[in-house]
């Protein structure tokens, strides 16, 4: 065991040392990236999706009504609303009539209170057709 040593000389046992700690480092970017990836982020909220299909509008209304859920939900209403009052009425022209009318004036809105309170007032309209 001696001449073991003495092959080594006397700082073979640092060279050692050296050599395990660079060892060590090169290894800690592989422990790093062996570490589990954080959980997925929640999906962002699904938007409602109108009546209409929102890759066919140009109208500046209607990208709005688009781009809101609570329009959107609004729109559904009343669109519901309208095909039963459509289908209730003894004048189903009357409604259509009335229906083009509130059309002109809904897209004829710049903002999303003014759609949300014209949707409103309609939603209103046609409960009085089915009712």
């Amino acid at each position: 065991m001696l001449r073991a040593r003495e092959a080594w000389g006397p700082t073979m046992p640092r060279r050692i040392l050296t050599l395990s700690f660079s060892l060590l480092l090169s290894a800690l970017p592989l422990v790093a990236k062996a570490q589990p990836a954080p959980p997925p982020s929640s999906p962002p909220p699904s938007i409602t999706k109108p009546s209409f299909d929102c890759a066919k509008v140009k109208a500046k209304a209607l990208l709005i009504v688009c781009g809101d859920d609570a329009l959107a939900k609004l729109d559904l209403q009343e669109d519901a609303l309208l095909r039963r009052a459509t289908s209730k009425a003894e004048q189903a022209d009357a409604v259509r009539a009335e229906q083009d009318v509130w059309l002109s004036e809904r897209n004829g809105c710049g903002s999303a209170a003014c759609l949300a309170r014209a949707y409103r007032n309609r939603i209103a309209d046609l409960h009085r057709w089915t009712n």
